[in-house]
């Protein structure tokens, strides 16, 4: 038994692999904002994209969305989905549980408190639509990673702008906040809002790109699981990634992807990410 689940865990992490290194399939691409609808102006609205990734459950009534890492325990089930309805139901209580725990911190107003000053901002009626919303990825080190967007939206075009935090938190301690977590978390967020803002703007006036410099661009930040509790998130890279600016420590990149794809297989890749270089566990240029 146990030599047949390690063959299967092999064929799955190498079918993984060829999957995720684009033979199959391609990944659609991000590009830049069409500068036709940044001057018509961008109108926020309060609610999730319609598609968000595979599994990932939104806490609710809050622009919160926890992206669980993968337990390989469906492959010892002999009925699939029934492993499935249970690790689901238990992502849905973690998110439930912290409805109430984080209810003081609001994306949606700390986006709007950054945009209003934007000349790009519009009250109703802009050609674009933001989403403002909060990735918080369960790690394989047992720690949460947290992710600040915002989602644009119209005219046929998706952008998607994430700035990745900073302070990452033990999983339990993240599930029981203290007020030190809680004030540690509202300042981020709110450094992230400007920080974004500042992207859309910059991507309104045409300076994200497109760049002629590519990489492959790996970090616990954008892949934090395992892909079916197999798959080792530091074998799930972004390939042909756009470095749209590099300094001594960070790196503003471009990455193609799947918006509906789990978590675990890079379904956080697609859109434009500002990532510390601390936080890459890959970055080679190419």
């Amino acid at each position: 038994m146990v030599g047949a689940f390690r063959s299967l865990a092999r064929a799955l992490a190498s079918l993984s692999i060829a999957v995720l290194a684009g033979c199959s399939i391609t990944p659609t691409a991000s590009t830049p904002m069409r500068p036709e609808l940044a001057a018509q102006g961008i109108t926020l609205v309060r609610a999730l994209p319609a598609k968000l990734p595979d599994k990932a459950v939104a806490v609710p009534h809050a622009q919160f969305v926890l992206v669980p890492n993968e337990s390989p325990a469906g492959l010892l089930v002999p009925v699939p989905f029934v492993a499935e309805a249970i690790s689901g139901a238990f992502d849905r209580n973690v998110a439930e549980g912290l409805e109430q725990r984080y209810a003081s911190i609001a994306p949606y107003r700390l986006a709007l408190a950054a945009m209003q000053g934007s000349p790009l901002f519009r009250p109703a009626g802009g050609a674009l639509t933001l989403k403002p919303f909060v990735f918080i990825t369960e790690c394989v080190d047992d720690r949460y990673r947290i992710a600040s967007v915002f989602q644009l939206e119209g005219g046929g075009w998706i952008g998607r702008y994430t700035v990745h935090l900073p302070t990452t938190y033990p999983l339990d301690a993240f599930k029981q906040p203290s007020a030190a977590t809680l004030a540690t978390l509202q300042a981020e967020l709110t450094d992230a809002a400007a920080q974004l803002r500042d992207l859309v703007e910059r991507g309104a006036r045409g300076e994200l790109g497109p760049s002629a410099v590519r990489a492959e661009v790996g970090s616990l930040h954008l892949v934090g699981g395992r892909s079916a509790g197999l798959l080792s998130p530091t074998m799930v890279r972004a390939k042909n990634a756009e470095v749209i600016e590099e300094t001594a420590d960070r790196v503003i990149v471009r990455l193609p992807g799947f918006m509906g794809m789990a978590g675990t297989a890079g379904g956080l890749f697609f859109g434009v990410h500002v990532l510390r270089k601390d936080q890459l566990h890959t970055f080679n240029k190419g």
